[in-house]
C-alpha cells in the first residue's frame, strides 16, 4: 500500500521553513501511525529519500531532517485516507513538535 507523507516544518534563527511530499510503500511490519504520536521521519524514509536540506551552525553543515528529530522531535499532525483512480492511500501529515 501506498502512503503519502507531507512534512513540513518552520523558520528558525538557521534554516527557513519548508516541506516534502513523499510517496512511498508501507512496511507491512509498521501499525498505522496515529494522530498526536511522535515519529522518527528517517526510519519510515530510509532508502527512499535522501534530505538534502542543509545548515550550518558552529562551522558545521547539519541536515534539517536530523537537526528536528534529534533536538525538537516530530509529530504526527493528521492521518487522513485519500483516493486517487480508484485506489486507496494513506496519508501522513507530520510537522514538527511545538
Amino acid at each position: 500500500m501506498k502512503v503519502n507523507f507531507s512534512i513540513t516544518w518552520g523558520k528558525t534563527k538557521f534554516y527557513e521553513e519548508g516541506q516534502r511530499h513523499l510517496t512511498m510503500d508501507w512496511r507491512e511490519t509498521e501499525g498505522f501511525p496515529r494522530k498526536g504520536e511522535a515519529i522518527n521521519i528517517a526510519k519510515f524514509i530510509r532508502d527512499n529519500y535522501n534530505p538534502n536540506e542543509t545548515f550550518t551552525y558552529k562551522n558545521e553543515d547539519r541536515n534539517v531532517f536530523e537537526w528536528i528529530e534529534n533536538v525538537i522531535g516530530w509529530q504526527i499532525e493528521e492521518v487522513k485516507w485519500d483516493y486517487e483512480n480508484g485506489a486507496a492511500f494513506l496519508h501522513v501529515f507530520i510537522e514538527e513538535r511545538r
